[in-house]
């Protein structure tokens, strides 16, 4: 239960749209024209030509990876590239699930969703000086993030304190250290249950 989503979690978001929901069905981060294109659609507009702009690029990384490993061998690119590769992969999955998993997250039916309630479906962590430091908070104020992604980072803790005052009932933060709380997602959000006008996860 964490071996699969930390290792494979992003390339497979990326690659068919996992745990992206059902609304734009299966979908290629590489390929706009993949999932639904309707009002849904994944790349609206002009974002399906930077999308093959960005595809160009990719294929140049690809072939220059290639020739590295051509000239000094696979095994030197698997731990000069590879290895940091998958710890942020690791990373990058482990901060998202955190942020937008655990068990006391509530998902709504659609008669009873509406926009801060939905905003409000993730949590703060304390993820310590040194990593707000560096990740400019995003992890202990993502619920600021959701309110609204325009808010700067600079503005994001004075964001989160007045969310906090706003909407005491549905501000979530978890105090929970990130080891234990990721044990915890991993074992108890298997599957979420109707409770009252909520679902929530169940192990």
């Amino acid at each position: 239960r964490l071996f699969t989503p930390l290792g494979f979690g992003w390339p497979a978001y990326l690659l068919t749209g996992a745990t992206g929901g059902p609304l734009r069905g299966k979908t290629n981060h590489f390929l706009p024209f993949m999932g639904n294109q309707g009002e849904h659609k994944l790349f609206p507009g002009q974002w399906a030509g930077k999308v093959w702009t960005s595809d160009v690029g990719i294929v140049a990384a690809v072939a220059g990876l290639w020739y590295w490993a051509s000239v000094a061998g696979a095994s030197q690119v698997a731990l000069l590239y590879g290895l940091p590769y998958m710890g942020v992969n690791l990373w990058l999955v482990l901060y998202t699930w955190l942020q937008h998993t655990d068990t006391d997250i509530p998902h709504y039916a659609a008669d009873e969703w509406n926009f801060i309630k939905g905003a409000l479906c993730t949590v703060d962590r304390p993820y310590g000086a040194l990593l707000n430091f560096l990740h400019h908070g995003i992890g202990s104020t993502h619920v600021a993030h959701h309110v609204n992604s325009a808010i700067p980072h600079y503005n994001a803790w004075k964001a989160t304190a007045a969310i906090k005052e706003a909407f005491p009932e549905h501000y979530l933060y978890d105090p929970t250290p990130i080891i234990p709380a990721m044990w915890r997602v991993a074992t108890q959000c298997i599957a979420v249950q109707k409770n009252g006008d909520r679902y929530v996860f169940q192990n």
